[in-house]
C-alpha cells in the first residue's frame, strides 16, 4: 500500500483547500472527508500516548526496536483504515 491512502495535505486541490481523492483526483464527499478527519485527529492522539509511553518527544525516534514496531504498525493501521474509509471494499 502506497502512503497516499493517509490523509494529508496533499490531499487537496491546490489554493483551494478542497480534499481529493488522490488515486481519481474527484472531490471527496464530506462525509468520507469528516471520517478522514476523525482517522487522523486518533492517529495523533495514539502516536502521543506511545511516545508518553516511551519516553520521547513527538518527532522523535523511538527508544527501542518494539517501540519502533508499535508506531509503524500505527502507521500500517492508519493507512488501511483511510484506503477502506476511501474506496470501501474491493
Amino acid at each position: 500500500m502506497s502512503g497516499s491512502a493517509r490523509p494529508n495535505s496533499q490531499m487537496s486541490l491546490p489554493g483551494l483547500g478542497v480534499p481529493v481523492d488522490p488515486w481519481t483526483g474527484f472531490v471527496l464527499p464530506p462525509v468520507v472527508t469528516e471520517r478522514l478527519k476523525k482517522l487522523k485527529e486518533a492517529e495523533r492522539a495514539f502516536r502521543l500516548v506511545l511516545h508518553e509511553l516511551d519516553g520521547t518527544t513527538e518527532g522523535s525516534r523511538p527508544g527501542n526496536r518494539r517501540m519502533a514496531l508499535a508506531f509503524t504498525s500505527l502507521e500500517q493501521a492508519t493507512q488501511w483504515a483511510a484506503a477502506a474509509v476511501m474506496h470501501g471494499e474491493d
